[in-house]
C-alpha cells in the first residue's frame, strides 16, 4: 500500500563547507572570500533560482555579522544604515524595487558610502539591469561590482542531486545518479524539483530510491500510475 508522505521541512546544509564550488560559481565564491576588501560599499550577486545565491549570502552573513535589510518607501533609511553597518539585502525571487521605492534605494546606497557600511545585494537580475527610472539610482547601481552565477555543468548537477537528497535525509546509489543525469533539466531549479519528487516517491512506498523508482518518477511525476 502506498503511504502518504508527510510534508516535513528539511533544513538544507548552508555552511561554507557545504557549498559546492564549480566553474559556474567559483568567481562568486572568490568575491565572498575577498570580503571585506570590496572596491565599493555594496556587491551585487545574481543568478537563477536555486543557484545557491542565498547559501553564499548566508555564508557571508555568518562571516561579517550582517543583518537582514530591505530598503523601501516605509523604511527609515537612517535607522537602517548605522555607521559601519553590515547588511544583507536578499531579494530572492521577490519583485525588484518598484518606482515608489527608488528614492529609498538611492538614499540607502548613499548612506552606505557615507557611513562606511557594506552590503551584499542578492537578486535574480544584476543590479545594473534593474528597470529603474531614477537616473541617479541607475548610475549608483551600475557602478556596483557584480558577480553572476552561471548555469551548472554535469559535474555540479550530479553533486547537487546528491546534496538535495542528502538534505532531505535520502541516500542514493551512484548508479541512480548516473541514470538521472542525462534526463534531468539543465537548471538548478529542475534538479531541486526532481530531488523533491524522488524523495516523496520513496517515502510513499517506503523503499530506497532505485533506477526503477526514478524511471517512474520521470515518466509520471505526479504519481498517477502508482508507485509499487
Amino acid at each position: 500500500m502506498k503511504q502518504l508522505p508527510l510534508a516535513l521541512q528539511f533544513r538544507p546544509a548552508v555552511s561554507a563547507e557545504d557549498f559546492l564550488v564549480a566553474p559556474c560559481n567559483e568567481l562568486a565564491v572568490a568575491w565572498i572570500d575577498r570580503w571585506p576588501d570590496w572596491p565599493a560599499p555594496a556587491l551585487s550577486l545574481s543568478g537563477p533560482e536555486g543557484a545557491g545565491k542565498s547559501h553564499l549570502a548566508a555564508v557571508w552573513a555568518g562571516r561579517s555579522g550582517a543583518t537582514p535589510a530591505r530598503p523601501g518607501l516605509l523604511v527609515d533609511s537612517d535607522a537602517l544604515v548605522p555607521p559601519g553597518a553590515r547588511l544583507l539585502v536578499d531579494l530572492g525571487n521577490d519583485p525588484l524595487p518598484d518606482a515608489a521605492a527608488e528614492e529609498a534605494w538611492f538614499h540607502f546606497l548613499n548612506l552606505l558610502r557615507e557611513r562606511r557600511g557594506q552590503a551584499l545585494i542578492v537578486s535574480r537580475l544584476p543590479t545594473a539591469r534593474w528597470p529603474v527610472r531614477l537616473p541617479d539610482l541607475a548610475s549608483r547601481l551600475a557602478a556596483l561590482p557584480h558577480v553572476d552565477i552561471g548555469p551548472p555543468d554535469d559535474a555540479l548537477l550530479s553533486a547537487l542531486l546528491v546534496k538535495h537528497l542528502a538534505d532531505q535525509g535520502a541516500a542514493v546509489d551512484p548508479g541512480v545518479i548516473a541514470y538521472l543525469l542525462p534526463r534531468v533539466g539543465r537548471s538548478f531549479a529542475a534538479v531541486a524539483a526532481l530531488a523533491r519528487d524522488l524523495n516523496a516517491a520513496a517515502l510513499a512506498v517506503q523503499k530506497p530510491i532505485t533506477i526503477a523508482l526514478a524511471r517512474r518518477v520521470l515518466n509520471d511525476p505526479d504519481g498517477s500510475d502508482g508507485l509499487l
